[in-house]
């Protein structure tokens, strides 16, 4: 079999060995409604479950129509926003591929000008699925922990206030038994264990409560 990049200049055969590497595709594109693809290369199947002929061709699929509908407008607003200001665009968004499954794809593009004139859309697509979906899962294992130090912070502080309580009853107890003399004293040894340990376990629960309110402050 001949080699079909056997007569390209060294370039061209660099420039595709880097595109059928790529974990997405390049386009080029007009800026109308659907999107439609003048140019598409690289692993465009991959990506989208159809050939790039599939959007270039005469009957061309509609790109913005592969985009998931609670990412569209999102998506198209962000081009928008890099053509008013003849920059570049990043953005992420959700492709609804052939197989009805969703991927998630990471964006950058920008506008082709002739003087004042915007001629065409071109830029790369890249798969983001799995960055996307483990920053989805961090952000609900913090939302978790963020919700847990919540509900420790709301518990701690009535177990604060019941310790003061108890306190103040342990050093009421002691003043009882003070004045019942020698038949108080086993009674007024309870008392002050009580109180010591209702001192120790109101700290230690102050602490819980300083250092869920601090984790709460950097979760927020």
């Amino acid at each position: 079999m001949l080699d079909e990049q056997a007569d390209l200049p060294a370039e061209m055969k660099t420039i595709n060995s880097i595109i059928r590497r790529m974990d997405g595709f390049l386009y080029r594109c007009r800026n109308d409604r659907d999107y439609s693809m003048s140019f598409m290369a690289g692993n465009v199947v991959r990506l989208t479950g159809f050939e790039a002929a599939a959007f270039t061709g005469p009957t061309g699929r509609s790109y913005s129509a592969m985009t998931h509908p609670d990412d569209l407008e999102a998506m198209v607003a962000a081009v928008d926003r890099a053509i008013l200001v003849r920059g570049n665009w990043h953005v992420d968004y959700r492709i609804c591929r052939g197989d009805g499954t969703e991927l998630w794809v990471h964006e950058i593009g920008g506008g082709i000008y002739r003087g004042d004139e915007l001629l065409y859309l071109e830029g790369v697509v890249i798969d983001s699925d799995d960055r996307r979906r483990a920053d989805r899962r961090t952000e609900d294992m913090l939302a978790a922990v963020s919700e847990k130090s919540r509900l420790l912070l709301k518990s701690t502080d009535p177990i604060v206030n019941i310790l003061r309580t108890l306190r103040i009853l342990a050093i009421n107890a002691r003043l009882e038994a003070g004045r019942a003399g020698p038949a108080g004293a086993s009674f007024g040894f309870v008392a002050h264990e009580v109180s010591r340990l209702s001192e120790e376990t109101a700290v230690l629960a102050e602490a819980i409560a300083i250092i869920t309110a601090e984790l709460n402050m950097l979760l927020a």
